[in-house]
C-alpha cells in the first residue's frame, strides 16, 4: 500500500495527521487557513485535533526558515474532511485511510 500521507503518534499513543499535508494531498486550491477554518467548524478542538507548537517548518528560497500554522488531526477527523472534500482526491484519501486501519486492526 502506497503512503499517501503520513501517520504519526501523539505521546498517548493515538494515531495523528497533519492537517497541512492532508490539505497538499487533497489538491486544495484555496488558502490553507481559510480551507481550514471552513473544516473545523465540523469539529470538536482538544478532541478532533490540536493546533502544533511552533507550526511546520517550511524552507524558503533563500535559506531562511518559516513557521506555518498546522493542526494535528485525529484519524477520524482526517477522513470526515476527505469525504466532505466530495472530489475523487477525497475518496481516494478516504479509502487510504480505511485500509491503514483495516491492517492495523488484522492479526
Amino acid at each position: 500500500m502506497e503512503e499517501i500521507i503520513k501517520i504519526n503518534q501523539n505521546d498517548q499513543g493515538e494515531a495523528q495527521v497533519s492537517a497541512r499535508e492532508l490539505y497538499q494531498a487533497l489538491e486544495v486550491k484555496k488558502r490553507f487557513s481559510a480551507w481550514f477554518e471552513t473544516n473545523a467548524k465540523q469539529l470538536i478542538e482538544n478532541e478532533d485535533f490540536t493546533g502544533v507548537p511552533g507550526g511546520t517548518p517550511v524552507v524558503g528560497g533563500n535559506g531562511n526558515v518559516q513557521y506555518l500554522q498546522d493542526y494535528s488531526l485525529t484519524v477520524d477527523a482526517a477522513k470526515q474532511i476527505a469525504l466532505m472534500s466530495g472530489t475523487e482526491k477525497g475518496k481516494q484519501v478516504r479509502m487510504y485511510f480505511i485500509q491503514v486501519e483495516k491492517a492495523w486492526n488484522s492479526p
